[in-house]
């Protein structure tokens, strides 16, 4: 039913986490929790989303969560980002049925980043010298690339039962990749009555930044405009009318991956000038399995000027959401390209008629003069280091991020 991959052995929680090609290695962690034992379920740790059906994973997802989904997995894995690497928990039923799975990969991250500035400088220092310096390989329960949790769990079964099979599949991968911490994310409030059960399994409650998006409740753009308070209408209008007079036009392109390593050169002069948290650049070969993989259900939007492709957006799309991903431009002075193109994205839920539109992380204070909704997401820690896990527990919501202040933009907002 599905392949032994060269490296890891398709394994029940209960199993050892034994490498086929290696020496096992030492443990770095304090001593093992006991593992969630369910005689009606077993857990089985995929090294490849190709392990796996794609109709047996999709059953769950539907079709409103195309990021969770099996082609979105695929083109992912494929684009070989960063130094990911992926891992799939599967939970099966007593009659062999798919009950719930996630994504897990782990990666190496720059703690360096999150630094207050004086002691980043001083850390950027260290690692002229010492490269790998407050460098860490952890594990995340997520989607990669995109917020949201990858957790998918079968309509009838219980969320807050499996969630913890989950969480003890992905502290039994952080062990074998000698990963110091665990983090699953993200969870919006209305999830938190569920996820919360993480806290009784040893996870600590922190925040990730917060999530914007607009919920759609208007039947046309010119709706969308209309509802709005005059002050923040007439500022669109003026940058609208900025982007014409500049000559930008907005093509919507269905394949896009010929022209992969222009967008992922665009893409890379914007992250070199992103402050803050960076991780991974995007590859050429993101885009070329987004185009192929994923289909109808994603786009670019690729802003024209005078002949030239000066800038891009990505989004995915689903039965209910339309989601911005990666922006990308010509190096030089930038001419209200970000703007134009979320600017579409917008016209482009409220044409399809989305649930949400989806800004994502960042920029919050210009996304919230064009609709957003700021909403907390939250996020569930545990290290494999002891200390590191009192730590957490002293200080609970240290790295926790703070939401913008909430702007009326509509003449309907409370």
């Amino acid at each position: 039913m599905w392949h032994r991959t060269a490296q890891w052995r398709l394994r029940t929680l209960a199993g050892r986490s034994t490498r086929a090609a290696e020496e096992p290695r030492p443990a770095v962690t304090a001593p093992r929790r006991k593992p969630v034992r369910d005689p009606n379920y077993r857990t089985l740790i995929m090294t490849s989303i190709h392990d796996i059906d794609a109709a047996r994973w999709d059953a769950l997802v539907g079709t409103a969560a195309v990021t969770r989904s099996h082609a979105y997995l695929a083109a992912i894995e494929a684009a070989q980002i960063h130094d990911y690497r992926f891992f799939y928990p599967v939970v099966f039923n007593r009659d062999n049925e798919i009950v719930a799975h996630a994504c897990v990969y782990t990666a190496s991250t720059d703690f360096a980043q999150l630094m207050p500035r004086p002691l980043a400088w001083l850390a950027a220092q260290i690692q002229r010298v010492w490269p790998r310096f407050l460098t860490f390989r952890i594990t995340e329960c997520a989607l990669p690339l995109v917020v949201g949790s990858s957790v998918t769990v079968r309509a009838d079964e219980d969320r807050s039962r499996l969630l913890p099979r989950i969480a003890e599949a992905a502290a039994d991968i952080a062990r074998t990749e000698r990963s110091i911490l665990i983090v699953i994310r993200d969870f919006l409030d209305s999830e938190r009555a569920q996820a919360d059960v993480l806290l009784r399994h040893g996870f600590n409650l922190t925040a990730n930044m917060p999530l914007a998006r607009i919920r759609i409740r208007w039947q046309s753009y010119a709706d969308y405009l209309a509802e709005m308070r005059a002050r923040y209408r007439k500022d669109i209008k003026r940058r609208l009318a900025i982007a014409a007079r500049d000559a930008q036009v907005v093509e919507v392109l269905e394949h896009f991956g010929a022209d992969a390593a222009r967008w992922a050169r665009q893409a890379a002069v914007v992250a070199a000038k992103t402050k803050g948290f960076k991780r991974e650049a995007l590859t050429p070969e993101y885009y070329v399995h987004m185009d192929a993989k994923l289909g109808a259900h994603s786009r670019l939007l690729v802003i024209d000027r005078r002949g030239d492709k000066v800038a891009h957006g990505m989004i995915i799309l689903d039965d209910a959401n339309t989601i911005a991903t990666y922006f990308g431009r010509e190096p030089g002075q930038p001419g209200k390209e970000w703007f134009t193109l979320i600017n579409e994205v917008i016209r482009i839920g409220i044409e399809r008629q989305s649930r949400y539109v989806h800004l994502g992380l960042g920029s919050y204070a210009a996304k919230t003069l064009v609709g957003a909704e700021i909403e907390a997401l939250h996020v569930y820690c545990r290290s494999t280091f002891e200390p590191i896990n009192w730590l957490m527990r002293l200080v609970p919501r240290a790295i926790g991020h703070q939401s913008p202040a909430v702007k009326h933009i509509f003449r309907d907002d409370a």
